[in-house]
């Protein structure tokens, strides 16, 4: 007869079982519920590690898009050039005009499906003699996408160039390494002298079995919406209710982060990402005229600059002085140095203010441009594109 000490042992063992089996459960149970109701996005599967540019678009890739915290859904297919846009061959045909735009996620189109973009929009608009290029990318600042032009977009024979520069991010984005969307980091030029010097990318790490693991189980939706939580709590807590907490990212050094770019008081580490991102629109103007292209900076407004609620908003919560920020500041000296630059130079802030008077023109839950601001770009964008393409060649 077995004694009352194995009979506890036994039991206690079989309690162990039927809890770990249970948890399980709960948590495959977890998983499945997760997986049908929460969709954060994730742009891996389009993204490729560049050793020029960082990253780029993986060519002839796909990914349907689903965000369900930022209510975002919308289709990606990436062309064989690696071109978030129809299949283009480098030859460009016989009597054609080619209007290449360069730029981030505002020109790649976040939660925008193919025919919403303003490109898109641009190139119906202007007939079949005159053909627009999308060459968007997710996270790039101006070196990238003059990176981009100088080592593959030139093959295009595009002629005119629109980069579209959003104040907010590119003057930052210009000055810091910044992370790759998977692992890696981005090039970097800093100023020599009369130069500018180039920081080539990190090429990713060599993946260890810890982090084969961790790639797996980051795919897990349960771990991404915890880990998402406490992400999002710690840096609520610390950002706003410390003032010790150094914050990660951007805003890792409090002299240059998002509101640098509009802050009147200035400083060293702003001026000298003014002072890159100005030689590089310098450097890209000059590969342009090398290649009878005309180029345009069409500074796209952003929503803090156009939605006044949500600029408030996004003050409170960071605790921004609104008397230090000057929201046309970036846009004066950027004008002014297109002029000394011969750049055509596009700063369209009266026209978005007018047309969010009438509907919205960003997203609810997100700050990128609506199908509705898409259109408004495409529209001021026409006449000015049309000229200078058929003035060029």
């Amino acid at each position: 007869m077995p004694s009352k000490k194995s009979l506890s042992s036994s039991t206690g063992r079989a309690n162990a079982v039927v809890l770990v089996v249970t948890l399980i459960v709960l948590l495959v149970a977890a998983e499945i519920t997760l997986r049908v109701v929460y969709h954060p996005e994730f742009l891996g599967s389009v993204i490729q590690y560049d050793p020029i540019l960082g990253w780029s678009l993986d060519p002839n890739s796909s990914l349907v898009s689903v965000d369900s915290q930022r209510d975002l859904r919308y289709r990606i297919d990436v062309n064989p050039l690696g071109l978030r846009d129809r299949d283009v061959p480098f030859e460009k045909p016989e009597g054609r005009k080619r209007v290449l735009i360069l730029g981030d996620s505002f020109v790649f189109g976040v939660g925008l499906n193919a025919g919403e973009r303003f490109s898109d929009v641009l190139d119906g608009m202007l007939g079949d003699d005159v053909e627009v290029i999308n060459a968007g990318v997710p996270g790039w600042g101006t070196d990238q996408e003059m990176l981009f032009y100088e080592s593959s977009l030139r093959r295009l024979r595009p002629d005119v160039v629109v980069l579209a520069f959003l104040g907010q991010n590119d003057v930052v984005n210009n000055a810091l390494r910044g992370p790759l969307i998977e692992t890696g980091t981005k090039p970097r030029f800093l100023c020599r002298d009369d130069s500018l010097s180039l920081e080539p990318p990190d090429p990713p790490a060599r993946l260890s079995i810890a982090t084969r693991a961790k790639r797996f189980l980051r795919k897990s939706r349960l771990l991404l919406f915890v880990k998402r939580r406490f992400a999002m709590r710690e840096y609520q807590h610390h950002a706003v209710e410390d003032p010790r907490f150094v914050t990660h990212g951007y805003e890792a050094n409090r002299h240059l982060s998002h509101w640098s770019v509009y802050d009147v008081r200035g400083g060293e580490a702003i001026d000298g990402a003014w002072c890159v991102t100005e030689r590089l629109l310098a450097r890209l103007a000059a590969d342009c005229r090398a290649d009878s292209a005309k180029l345009v900076v069409f500074a796209f407004p952003a929503k803090v600059e156009v939605d006044q609620l949500w600029r408030e908003e996004m003050m409170r919560r960071t605790e921004v002085a609104p008397k230090t920020m000057d929201f046309a500041l970036p846009y004066r000296r950027l004008s002014e140095y297109c002029a000394l630059q011969e750049i055509e130079f596009r700063y369209p802030i009266e026209e978005f203010n007018a047309a969010a008077k009438q509907q919205m023109l960003f997203f609810d839950h997100d700050a990128h441009p609506n199908v509705a601001a898409n259109a408004l770009a495409a529209e001021l964008l026409r006449d000015v594109v049309t000229s200078l393409a058929h003035a060029q060649r």
